[in-house]
């Protein structure tokens, strides 16, 4: 299968129609654990090059207390690869900044993957020990991002046992928000 190129030489993010483009059927409704949205979408065989009729439904949950939950499924009638995931970005600022540079980023990893020109990794994993890229002790995303070209754009191999941990912690000074 050829899949749309929308990153110079490589398909990111779903292609030219990601789902972050399309319109999906929503529904609001209610849970043990808080009030729901529900969203659905169907991405037909050959979409944006990919085989099979994707069925996806994403529910975000508010909990009660205070936590918002995203639970993803899909189902297809071919084999089709799929790796859903959340972009959503966060500013615990409260408006009191543009940016998240001073957002202090605890990461339960002890190495990172190498990329490439094109932000591809290369399957090399350096140690983050001495690099910008070392938040096993809380640092502000702005204080080393310069010495990265291009900025964070890595993934961190985690280092926790199995099970149930947080992959990162942020914390906001300012506002106190974790």
């Amino acid at each position: 299968y050829t899949l749309a190129n929308n990153n110079g030489a490589n398909h990111l993010h779903g292609g030219l129609k990601g789902f972050d483009k399309v319109l999906w059927q929503a529904e609001p409704g209610t849970s043990a654990e808080g009030p729901t949205l529900k969203l659905r979408y169907l991405s037909k065989d050959g979409e944006e090059g990919y085989p099979g009729n994707l069925q996806v439904t994403v529910v975000y949950t508010l909990t009660t207390d205070d936590a918002l939950k995203i639970e993803y499924a899909a189902t297809t009638d071919k084999a089709t690869p799929v790796n859903l995931t959340n972009h959503a970005y966060f500013n615990l600022a409260l408006g009191r900044s543009q940016d998240v540079l001073s957002h202090q980023v605890t990461l339960p990893a002890a190495r990172y993957t190498v990329v490439d020109a094109g932000l591809i990794p290369t399957g090399e994993l350096r140690p983050v020990q001495g690099t910008p890229f070392d938040f096993t002790t809380p640092h502000g995303i702005g204080e080393r991002i310069a010495q990265v070209p291009g900025g964070y754009d890595h993934n961190w191999v985690l280092t926790q046992a199995d099970g149930m941990h947080p992959a990162a912690t942020v914390y906001e000074p300012a506002s106190g928000r974790t």
